[in-house]
């Protein structure tokens, strides 16, 4: 439909913005005379907010959540409404703590290891947490690559080959990561959050125009007569079954919006006060709203339309209505909706990717070479080092990419079923003093164990996801906390740094 010229120079345009901002970035801080990590940021709400709710929508936006939907019906939209509602509370109980003992602290964690190490002070555990989180990197980089590539490909027509597609877009996006660091991907994120939002609703009325006179009641009444399972139980493509409606939103709520490395180092760490920490708890699940449910009506409207995609198929239903529906009604509204469609990928995949290229860094610069090899990296050779593991880990994830898995959905689903079982430990660490560090090491590895085995061994990896690899982590922490001692020392000094937050940032009535 679209020529591979028009894609590339959609892409370079873009991708100019992308190095402007990281460029307009670099020279603020040489004229503010800061030498700021690459890997560390503090912002404003607004910032955070943004790169917060960028970085969580990843490809699923254009992708996978709409695939989700065309397979998995109404139901499927109601189970994740059900778990945004728990972000603002999870968040106060969790991620506040995080960010009020990392403040304390002097602000300059770069890892969720960090926040683990201090309470802790295990280097076998960081070394563990660290392989873990770099484990649920390397598919969800990959899903961008993916992503995108597949976009490429559909909107030519295959004029673009799929894998060329993979290496550019793969060498560009660590090439900016490397140039700008944390802080410039945190600035695009904002005007990227808002492109993609703006995108996802234009493509939603758009189509229903086109396909059903801008009528929601017919396109709800054409799946009412060829498609009623979209209203029920489970699902379209028989997709949602009862382990399902419990599995996937749990693991969304604890897994997809604190557990991911990018969104844990976002929510625990860059917000320049608590008002920031404050408005990121009530702003996202507004905009995780918004955004879910216009992904849900490009999965009603698809399936309204046609009906029996495959189902690798339907993560590309909004190409597909694009060029076999808006075609034949405006050729030049398709090709609009077409390159907004393919720089909307663009937006919010490498928002993600650039995140989680930024911690993944950090976590084997901080968490690997110096913590566990003790290896000392000169300052001025810092900058350098941090590059060079960005490069190394975006060609990782391109060769994950080069031959990826029939959904993006399986990609992203596992990266955060295999944190999950991080989440009991986070928990007990803060609320209960007589958690210990052996605990905490036994139960990261006996929950990522479980998680392996939902997936290889027993195969219900794709229902529960993360589910049952977290309740074996939260079992062993209270089991073996209650079988070890830990020198009390170790952990003094983190509750010493949280009871001084609290003090500092909350007004404690006595």
């Amino acid at each position: 439909m679209l020529s591979p010229q028009v894609i590339w120079i959609a892409f370079g345009l873009y991708m100019c913005f992308l190095m402007g901002v990281a460029f307009y970035v670099t020279q603020q801080e040489k004229k503010q005379s800061q030498t700021g990590s690459l890997l560390t940021a503090s912002v404003a709400w607004p910032i955070l907010v943004m790169t917060y709710i960028a970085s969580l929508m990843s490809t699923w936006v254009f992708f996978a959540g709409p695939g989700a939907y065309y397979r998995g019906g109404l139901g499927y939209w109601l189970s994740e409404m059900s778990y945004i509602a728990l972000f603002p509370v999870i968040a106060h109980f969790t991620m506040n703590k995080v960010w009020i003992v990392n403040q304390v602290k002097g602000g300059n964690w770069a890892t969720p290891a960090d926040f683990y190490y201090e309470r802790f002070k295990s280097t076998p555990l960081t070394t563990v947490l660290s392989l873990i989180f770099l484990s649920a990197s390397f598919p969800y980089i990959a899903s961008v690559l993916v992503a995108i590539a597949s976009a490429a490909k559909y909107a030519t027509g295959g004029a673009i080959n799929y894998q060329m597609a993979v290496i550019v877009v793969g060498l560009i996006m660590t090439v900016f990561v490397c140039v700008g660091g944390v802080k410039s991907a945190a600035l695009a994120d904002t005007f990227q959050g808002l492109i993609f939002i703006a995108l996802l609703w234009l493509i939603v009325i758009a189509c229903l125009i086109v396909g059903f006179g801008g009528s929601l009641g017919a396109a709800l009444t054409a799946l009412k007569t060829n498609t009623p399972a979209f209203f029920s139980y489970p699902g379209p493509s028989g997709w949602v079954p009862y382990s399902g409606r419990f599995g996937y939103p749990f693991s969304c709520a604890i897994g997809w919006t604190i557990m991911l490395p990018h969104v844990f180092v976002r929510a625990g760490y860059f917000g320049d006060n608590l008002r920031a920490q404050r408005r990121l708890s009530y702003f996202t699940p507004i905009l995780q709203g918004i955004v879910w449910t216009g992904t849900m009506f490009i999965g009603l409207v698809g399936l309204a339309l046609v009906n029996d995609l495959a189902k690798s198929d339907s993560e590309l239903i909004i190409p597909y209505m694009i060029h076999n529906f808006v075609t034949g009604y405006s050729p030049t509204l398709a090709v609009v909706l077409m390159v907004g469609f393919f720089v909307g990928a663009c937006a919010v995949g490498l928002s993600t990717a650039n995140a989680f290229l930024s911690v993944s860094s950090a976590i084997v610069s901080t968490d690997l070479i110096k913590n566990t090899f003790k290896i000392n990296v000169p300052k001025e050779k810092e900058t350098l080092v941090n590059r060079i593991i960005i490069a190394v880990l975006g060609l990782g994830s391109m060769l994950i990419a080069l031959n990826p898995p029939d959904l993006i959905f399986t990609l992203i689903m596992f990266a955060i079923a295999i944190v999950m079982p991080l989440f009991p430990v986070l928990v007990f660490g803060i609320y209960w003093k007589r958690a210990t560090k052996q605990a905490a090491l036994v139960s990261s590895i006996v929950g990522t164990i479980l998680v392996l085995m939902t997936y290889s061994v027993w195969e219900i990896g794709g229902t529960w996801y993360g589910a049952i690899g977290m309740l074996g982590s939260a079992i062993c922490m209270v089991v073996i906390s209650l079988l070890t001692k830990q020198d009390a020392k170790d952990s003094e000094g983190f509750y010493q740094l949280l009871d001084k937050g609290n003090q500092r940032f909350y007004e404690i009535q006595e």
